[in-house]
């Protein structure tokens, strides 16, 4: 039971650290300006909680840090394709492409 649980929140967490970085990505660009500096002090707070929050979530659990990094993979594997079927169930829904 531990494992799911410790995969289910690892899933969470590499979502959302996802998404953050695709719709932050958008804001930050090569030619330097206020927006740019804006979304990085929104972004940065929020990327050093997540990862924290996993870092903090490795320490909870307490099975072999091998079964840890095998079940952090899975669930990063899974998180990106997940957010891939998202992004073409949107694409097919509104016509309009969510992540460029």
């Amino acid at each position: 039971m531990n494992w799911v649980r410790f995969f289910i929140y690892q899933f969470i967490l590499f979502i959302a650290l996802l998404l953050l970085n695709v719709y932050s990505d958008s804001y930050i660009s090569k030619p330097f300006t206020r927006v740019d500096l804006i979304a990085i002090c929104i972004s940065t707070p929020i990327f050093v909680l997540i990862v924290v929050l996993i870092g903090k979530l490795y320490m909870r659990f307490k099975t072999k840090l091998r079964n840890k990094i095998l079940l952090s993979i899975t669930a990063f594997v899974l998180a990106i394709i997940c957010i891939a079927i998202i992004e073409n169930i949107w694409f097919e829904l509104k016509g309009e492409m969510l992540f460029n």
